[in-house]
């Protein structure tokens, strides 16, 4: 028998591994024994040695005529070469009217490629060597970074600084970054924390503050290849680049393809972004934010924060830890421990690096407690400027932040990164031994003073989330002035051409539905149906995969619906009895807030209103013919209902081919296309058995009708949400 020597050694490797661990094990288990048999043992008096200074390496400093800045670190223990490119950004460069430009930039100067290759021949080739080449676009900094096997290190660090030089910025990956961009816009309103954080940075800024400005649809639909190119002009340039290499590299190597990689690359002239002035301060008020869907109310007491290069930085740290920066800070133990109030609360000093941050201190509570939770928020923030920290508040705190510092310096590379990220942002070499010393200095004065400069009680913005009439008290109570905003998202702009508001237009259009209607069995015998029972079975096509579904809709006309959708994984559930709304999927069964509402759009669309009833719909010719599946189409635009820009789409013979409407697809907003065919009788009307949607162009599903029920006799029971 044939020994392989490689697969012994592992296995004796392997075993002597696992000894190691038994013994480590058994001898941790000996002196727990033995601490706990010796009654003088007291883990409270340990002594906790002093926080050693961090070891910074001194790597070599490479300075390129044109001013961009690299350090080079070598280190040899693994082959591997990892390096990132700093720059400062600032948001003030986005106009209002593009704001996402900055996130979208990020994105596309990646997927895009350079003019010599492009993005998706890059995603093959850093694929094939085990390589990755990223870049990033925040707020305040911009960033390129690469890692990759030692022996592919020159042709990386071309093709990185390929990228960062001259990005492409194809429209095809513009369009792609748009759909992230919109998926969160339409997702914004979903979690609470992430409400109440930007509600609070708009409140204390201003919604139109760069600071605080948000994506919108609009925004982002404004953005275009060349505000790309402009943007990337202006933060992209050498003179103001600072990075930093480490890996596997000899150091005059990576300087020959630096050279050759950066050296040509022009100087700008542009300006370094400056960060705009904070607003002045305003007394105190409450803003509310509406949030019907929620059972629990969200909120943040806020206030403009620091810089890190502020005197008080270090101490603002141990302040921000021990007021909501744990299980033992101040917040915690007062509204989630002692009163049991708080799903989640906690603060933040709101310290930035380029600009003054949002200092919040936030709770999260059961809808009948809010004011009593908000009352709490405010008389620990008072508390805080008028009371020191206690020893063991000090100690734990101090503690904390020494020991998170500590883990954000564990290797050179590290410490190396974080330099040139220091640098990049205007900060002293020495800034990592100031801090040090600074944290080693603070102490319960030094806190109270700190927190005496820049917490203002009588001059911060409450924001309180959530749904008003559960409120155990009025928002008044508080005696403070109350702002109401919306948070609504405004939906995307109208693709569809305007059609003319006059009568002849009304009168054609009107004219072609009721051609329609009569074609499909008349608007009588469509009137007389009450309800329906409609089952299908269909495939659903999404990011390249398709499944396969069954389903099965209950309907009495026009608010009660039960809708069952099965799928390979399980069965899913969606109620609506009038005003109310749940749904359910394995198992779990919760209220559906948009569930009403979602179905009055679908009776407003559906082929039971149009050719029914169609109450207060005006129907108007649009000039222009649509194309539907390659054939032209003569089309209305439906006006004065729920649905936005639902169009309507009429065949040479005069039948419905299809309508088209602004709604909400699998990524967020977006246009839907429904296409009607296999058009059958039952009772005295004509239904369609095929159904194909597609979703901004893209097919999404195919569906077939496999049974037809009308006025079916429903149990009243059949809608009610389960257990209730």
């Amino acid at each position: 028998m044939r020994v392989d020597s490689r697969k012994a050694e592992s296995v004796f490797a392997r075993t002597i591994a696992v000894m190691l661990v038994l013994a480590a094990v058994a001898c941790a288990t000996d002196a727990r024994t033995a601490r706990a048999a010796d009654t003088d043992w007291d883990p409270r008096k340990v002594e906790v040695p002093e926080l050693r200074p961090v070891r910074v390496p001194k790597p070599e400093r490479l300075a390129l005529p044109n001013g961009a800045v690299i350090y080079l670190l070598e280190n040899h223990e693994l082959p591997v070469v990892s390096g990132t490119a700093y720059f400062p950004m600032g948001p003030e460069l986005v106009p209002n009217e593009k704001v996402g430009l900055a996130s979208l930039l990020g994105e596309v100067m990646r997927s895009g490629g350079s003019a010599s290759h492009a993005g998706d021949w890059l995603d093959d080739r850093l694929g094939q060597i085990g390589a990755s080449v990223n870049s990033s676009v925040s707020s305040d900094l911009a960033s390129s970074s690469f890692r990759c096997l030692t022996e592919n290190t020159a042709e990386v660090i071309g093709l990185w600084a390929e990228l960062l030089r001259g990005p492409a910025f194809p429209d095809d990956k513009i369009e792609l970054s748009k759909v992230g961009l919109r998926r969160a816009i339409a997702s914004r309103n979903d979690e609470m924390l992430a409400v109440l954080g930007r509600v609070a940075n708009q409140a204390v800024f201003g919604k139109d503050h760069p600071n605080a400005r948000e994506p919108e649809y609009a925004t982002v639909d404004a953005i275009a290849r060349e505000d790309c190119r402009v943007l990337h002009g202006r933060v992209f340039v050498p003179n103001r680049m600072v990075a930093a290499l480490y890996g596997d590299f000899r150091s005059a190597d990576v300087k020959k393809w630096l050279s050759g990689g950066f050296g040509g690359w022009a100087k700008s002239s542009s300006p370094t972004p400056q960060p705009a002035a904070a607003p002045g301060r305003q007394p105190m008020r409450i803003v509310f934010a509406p949030k019907d869907d929620v059972t629990q109310s969200g909120i943040v007491v806020a206030e403009p924060g620091s810089r890190a290069d502020d005197p008080d930085y270090a101490a603002l740290q141990v302040l921000e830890t021990a007021l909501g920066g744990g299980f033992q800070s101040r917040l915690f133990n007062r509204i989630r421990t002692q009163r049991g109030l708080a799903y989640a609360t906690g603060a933040s000093a709101g310290i930035q690096w380029r600009r003054p941050g949002t200092f919040l201190a936030y709770s999260l509570t059961k809808s009948e407690s809010t004011m009593v939770a908000f009352d709490l928020l405010r008389e620990e923030l008072r508390r805080l400027i008028e009371t020191p920290l206690t020893a063991a508040e000090l100690l734990s705190a101090k503690q904390s932040v020494q020991n998170n510092f500590v883990f954000n310096f564990e290797q050179p590379a590290q410490v190396l990164f974080r330099s040139a990220f220091y640098e990049v942002n205007g900060y002293p070499a020495d800034f990592l031994d100031r801090y040090q010393q600074s944290l080693a200095r603070v102490d319960a004065t030094s806190v109270l003073e700190a927190a005496r400069r820049k917490i203002h009680p009588s001059q911060q913005v409450a924001v309180i989330v959530g749904k008003e009439k559960d409120f155990d008290q009025a928002l008044d109570s508080a005696g403070l002035p109350v702002e109401r905003i919306d948070i609504a998202i405004p939906p995307p702009a109208s693709k569809v051409a305007a059609a003319p508001a006059s009568p002849q237009a009304a009168a054609k259009g009107r004219a072609w539905l009721d051609r329609a209607a009569a074609l499909a069995g008349g608007r009588a015998a469509w009137t007389a149906v009450k309800g329906a029972v409609l089952e299908q079975s269909a495939t659903l096509s999404m990011q390249g995969q398709q499944l396969s579904l069954t389903g099965r809709n209950t309907w009495v006309f026009p608010d009660r619906q039960l809708e069952i959708q099965t799928l390979s994984m399980g069965e899913m559930r969606s109620g609506v009895n009038g005003a109310s709304a749940w749904r359910s999927m394995m198992g779990q069964v919760q209220d559906d807030p948009k569930g009403a509402a979602s179905l009055a759009e679908e009776w407003e669309r559906s082929l039971w209103n149009l050719f029914g009833p169609a109450s207060g719909l005006e129907a108007l010719a649009l000039d222009a013919p649509i194309e539907l599946n390659g054939k032209p189409c003569a089309a209305a635009l439906i006006k004065g209902g729920k649905v936005r820009d639902l169009t309507l789409m009429f065949a040479a013979d005069g039948k419905l081919a299809g309508i088209a409407y602004q709604g909400e697809g699998p990524q967020g907003p977006a246009r839907l296309e429904l296409t009607y065919s296999d058009w059958r009788a039952h009772g005295a009307i004509q239904y369609p058995h095929g159904l194909s949607i597609k979703v901004d162009d893209q097919p999404f599903l195919e569906a077939k009708l496999t049974g037809l029920t009308l006025d079916p006799e429903v149990d009243p029971g059949t809608f009610k949400k389960p257990g209730s």
